[in-house]
């Protein structure tokens, strides 16, 4: 006789409840898979022979049979069969046929009605001359030149007035855009020969003079219009193009200094050939705070708060400040950031902080004051000068140090991405180095340069992410190298299976000292099994290290992710090769890249 636990049989009255809802959800299925041609609704048919597919598809869509139903009145019916004649004939002129004939017979049947077309199109009208000709300032715009010998129909070509109709309208559409404000056609002829089947089309397009870019007209009243006009992508009387105006107006969004950007051209001026700007701008909120609570296996419960001043002045200047809290770190933050000659794209920071950090592994006190100069270049890459001041006390196995250090650095960082908030395919890029020296005020001089990467891209239904985290330092008395600028391995965002910063070099006492170099990388692949939630299975190697001592260590794990309001949670499980743990839980929170 089996005897339960009270607990075991719990588990198997709550596992033959979920197979019970499974099953009902499976039958449920099923009824509704066979039953779904029986709940959809019916329209009439048409059936259309002896013609190819696409002049079928556009008789069809001339048509338009697929938006009636199946029960009308006769009144109505009558009137769309004595109106398919007109409609066959338009569609296949459209295409060139000016010799077809059909037949037209109604079809009706215990569910619904519909029409059987038998269709002779005859022989199609070819084209026999094709001018297209450029007059005024266009004639020598390579946009007009590439675009009438991209999209123009060829002699020899069977006639189809919807290419015709396309260049024309191209044509316009373009000189709109690229401010050729008199443009209009001289002469637009389609001469069609019936009893020839032959077509000759004519077109004279005359652009006249192009427009320049004329006054910009700012209405706001939130900042110096010097300071705005730093965003302008074009000067004054240059020519016009209707994307600097896009690009100007996402500019203006993404400074984040107001809710509402409007960026439009005005009436041109005939007399002075210009094109005036309006810009109408709402402002954002002048103060914004937040407050975030989260928690992470490496750092358990955490929360922050953060305090902006999006508007110090009127030229455009912002500060702030941010904590965090945990029960391994605490930190606060400050910064003024002043947006210089080009604000769009380059940003002096001035910033100081203070950081307490308690793991296993070391303990760390440091203050840092410093200047950033960030500028994101042609490329779209991001790159940061810096120059800090950082004082720190810190202790590593039992060994209390203090260090006083003047670190320059440079970095460049870049990403790209097809959805910021779950992307299915993109990457991120990110170098560094810097370094200190003793002639110049550090207490100890040291090089270290530091590069990481991710990589998301689609596969097989699901997402296969690659990461990589690489490090390496110079230094000659690495017992004084301050614990925030050594490499530690090991965590939820390292390698899985070991507690945070776990992995490095040891001392005889077995003490993790951290290393001076540091390899970590991870292969994963999730798939969505429902709604927002996914399976995935991951494997991770890596550690800190010193030169010539190289342990990699590996693990291997599942996980699941869930898509939530507050932004992508992880949860794994994962198995390290060469620990005293046989499993550990991560417990992770943040975006992919």
């Amino acid at each position: 006789m089996l005897n339960l636990y009270p607990a075991q049989t719990l588990f198997i009255r709550n596992a033959r409840r979920r197979i019970g809802y499974c099953k009902a959800l499976l039958l449920s299925a099923m009824l509704l898979f066979c039953c779904r041609d029986a709940l959809a609704q019916p329209h009439p048919t048409v059936t259309i022979d002896n013609v190819p597919e696409p002049v079928a598809d556009n008789i069809r869509q001339h048509l338009s049979l697929s938006d009636e139903q199946c029960q009308i009145s006769a009144r109505r019916r009558q009137t769309l069969t004595s109106t398919a004649a007109d409609k066959v004939r338009t569609a296949m002129q459209a295409l060139g046929y000016y010799q077809a004939t059909w037949e037209i017979q109604s079809l009706t049947t215990d569910s619904c009605w519909g029409l059987a077309i038998n269709v002779e199109p005859g022989p199609p009208v070819m084209l026999d001359q094709v001018e297209v000709s450029l007059s005024g300032e266009a004639e020598t715009d390579t946009r007009f030149i590439r675009l009438i010998e991209r999209m123009s129909p060829q002699m020899g070509e069977q006639l189809n007035h919807g290419r015709y109709d396309s260049l024309k309208t191209a044509l316009l559409k373009l000189a709109q855009q690229r401010g050729y404000a008199e443009a209009q056609f001289t002469r637009q002829q389609l001469l069609i020969n019936v009893a020839e089947n032959q077509a000759d089309i004519f077109l004279s397009f005359s652009s006249g003079p192009r427009y320049r870019f004329g006054p910009l007209q700012l209405d706001q009243n939130i900042f110096d219009e010097a300071f705005l006009k730093r965003f302008v992508p074009f000067e004054n009387d240059t020519p016009f193009n209707a994307s600097l105006l896009g690009q100007f107006q996402q500019v203006l969004i993404n400074t984040r200094y107001f809710d509402q950007v409007s960026v439009t051209p005005l009436t041109p001026d005939s007399t002075a050939k210009l094109i005036p700007v309006r810009v109408v701008l709402t402002p954002g909120a002048r103060y914004s705070t937040s407050l975030g609570i989260g928690i992470a296996t490496d750092t358990g419960p955490r929360t922050s708060v953060a305090f902006r001043n999006n508007r110090a002045n009127q030229q455009g200047h912002r500060y702030g400040a941010d904590a965090q809290l945990s029960s391994l770190l605490y930190n606060v933050n400050m910064d003024y950031q002043i947006p210089l000659d080009k604000p769009a794209s380059e940003l002096l920071t001035l910033k100081g902080g203070w950081e307490k950090e308690d793991t296993d592994s070391a303990k760390s006190e440091t203050w840092v004051a410093g200047i950033s100069h960030t500028k994101t270049q042609k490329n779209q890459w991001i790159r940061s000068l810096d120059l800090v001041y950082q004082v720190e006390s810190f202790e590593v196995a039992d060994e209390e140090h203090d260090s006083e250090l003047i670190i320059p650095g440079i970095g460049w960082q870049r990403s790209w991405m097809d959805n910021p908030v779950h992307p299915n395919r993109g990457w991120r890029l990110q170098f560094s180095l810097r370094g200190a020296e003793e002639s110049l005020g550090s207490d100890i001089s040291f090089l270290q340069l530091r590069g990481a990467g991710k990589y998301i891209y689609p596969l097989m239904g699901g997402r296969l992410l690659g990461r990589l985290d690489a490090g390496s330092s110079a230094v000659n008395h690495f017992e004084e190298m301050p614990a925030t600028l050594r490499f530690f391995a090991g965590g939820d965002n390292s390698v899985r299976g070991y507690d945070y910063e776990e992995l490095g070099p040891t001392n005889n006492a077995g003490e993790v000292l951290g290393g001076r170099h540091l390899l970590a990388t991870s292969l994963e692949y999730d798939y969505p099994i429902y709604k927002d939630y996914s399976l995935a299975v991951f494997y991770d190697a890596g550690n800190a290290f010193d030169t010539g001592n190289f342990t990699l260590k590996r693990s291997m794990g599942v996980g699941v992710r869930w898509r939530s309001p507050l932004g992508p949670i992880r949860v794994d499980i994962a198995f390290p090769e060469d620990s005293d743990e046989t499993f550990r839980l991560h417990l992770s929170m943040g975006p992919d890249l």
